[in-house]
């Protein structure tokens, strides 16, 4: 991970970084690196990194450290503009995973409440996915793109493309052959 600027400019303000906060909270109790590995129950290497920003502490760490350095959460990470954001993304990512199991389930309870109703899922599973399409493109078009760049890694984009086009491939065939059977019925219907 590169290492970032000690100072932030934010608005014509100078504000800490992390790991500079970490530094001087550390100091300021008179601890010593190692002291306050201690106290995590982590090496010191570990801090040594949080403090020249090669690393960032997990979140369990940010919150003993804020109370370890009698500091509210806020206050010991709101200068450090990279982590909030960095926060935001997984806590973001942690409700899309979120809403993708409770899909998964209803798609499960339909599935079977379907076939409790003695209704042939397949015969109208064009219609599931057709809606489905329509639903893709409006979340396409709705999707702020530079920010999914930043939250999710190069390999999971790569997978969701593969299954986007996995799911597309049968709707586009279904949706074509449906026009093509329209447009035919429609000739046969004049002649």
């Amino acid at each position: 991970m590169p290492k970032f600027d000690r100072l932030l400019v934010l608005g014509g303000m100078r504000v800490m970084d992390l790991g500079s906060q970490i530094r001087k909270q550390r100091e300021a109790e008179k601890w010593s690196q190692q002291v306050l590995a201690d106290k995590l129950h982590i090496s010191r290497q570990s801090i040594s990194k949080w403090e020249q920003n090669t690393a960032l502490p997990s979140f369990t760490n940010i919150v003993t450290m804020s109370e370890l350095f009698g500091i509210s959460l806020d206050e010991f990470i709101k200068s450090d503009t990279q982590l909030v954001e960095k926060i935001d993304a997984k806590m973001k990512m942690s409700k899309i995973l979120k809403a993708i199991i409770i899909s998964a389930i209803i798609a499960f309870i339909m599935f079977i409440g379907l076939k409790i109703s003695s209704i042939d899922v397949y015969n109208i599973s064009s219609y599931f996915t057709d809606l489905g399409a329509v639903f893709l493109i409006i979340i396409m078009f709705k999707l702020d793109w530079h920010k999914l760049d930043k939250i999710v890694p190069r390999h999971i984009i790569i997978l969701i493309a593969i299954t986007v086009i996995l799911f597309l491939v049968p709707a586009i065939n279904d949706f074509i052959l449906s026009l093509i059977d329209g447009f035919q019925d429609g000739l046969n219907g004049k002649s």
